[in-house]
């Protein structure tokens, strides 16, 4: 069995200290640019192993299965936010902010739904970080928001920004839970590099958003029709949710 990780550093640990100084002093600092590349580093290994993990237990965590349920969970919640119909804008609250936690909670349980397995909790802070990520600023969702509206639309370029970065986040956060919880997720332990600020965890999700297919780029090559993004979202979902995992082979998106 394939170990996730297996005898990385630290990537914030410093080393011993030089024989000409005490040791009591400061570790040297590693430089931004050494320390990024040492981050980067260490999130390929993670999503190596995990990959290795995969094919030898292909049920571990349920990591696919909930992708690919939740996947289309998203694919819904986004379509009808990009036809002007989410039902996620009609929320209680007397201020914006009322109202975006609100949307928050909404789109969390839309897409992650309520289960209780490791890889649906990992899910549901995936959709968190997409929700809040279509409140960004300038965002259709945000103004309706602020001013009590129901109808926004979203765009096709935010739809398939949002779509590409929840299954990015999916692949961190899996990361993050098991360095954080120090769980073993499938039949040996995952060793796990520490990594108390997040930093291999946000590297990992960084590097899948950019293998995975882009919906936008495979609609554009067909007849425009009333939900063609929103299907080929869908028919791309295993795909890429096998390219999120490392099950199939990486092709960089631009």
């Amino acid at each position: 069995m394939t170990r996730l990780g297996a005898n990385l550093a630290d990537p914030t640990a410093a080393g011993p200290p030089r024989p000409d100084r005490p040791a009591d002093d400061p570790p040297d600092e590693p430089a931004p640019a050494d320390r990024g590349r040492q981050i980067a580093s260490l999130a390929e290994r993670c999503r190596r192993d995990l990959a290795d993990a995969l094919r030898d237990a292909p049920d571990l965590a349920d990591l696919r299965p909930t992708a690919i349920r939740v996947g289309g969970n998203l694919v819904r919640t986004l379509g009808e936010l990009l036809d002007g119909r989410s039902p996620l804008l009609d929320v209680p609250g007397a201020t914006a902010e009322e109202r975006e936690d609100h949307f928050v909670a909404g789109f969390v349980t839309a897409v992650g739904g309520n289960g209780g397995l490791v890889s649906d909790a990992v899910a549901r802070r995936a959709a968190r970080r997409a929700a809040e990520q279509l409140l960004g600023e300038g965002s259709p969702v945000a103004d309706a928001l602020r001013d009590g509206g129901t109808g926004a639309r979203i765009s096709g370029e935010l739809f398939c920004t949002v779509y590409r970065h929840f299954f990015g986040e999916y692949v961190g956060e899996f990361v993050r839970t098991a360095v954080g919880e120090g769980i073993a997720l499938a039949a040996a332990p995952l060793a796990l590099p520490v990594d108390p600020t997040g930093l291999v965890a946000g590297a990992v999700a960084r590097q899948v958003m950019k293998i995975l297919p882009d919906p936008c780029d495979a609609a554009a090559d067909r007849q425009p029709r009333d939900g063609l993004l929103t299907t080929v979202a869908g028919e791309l979902l295993t795909d890429v949710v096998d390219r999120a995992l490392g099950i199939q082979p990486e092709e960089v998106t631009p």
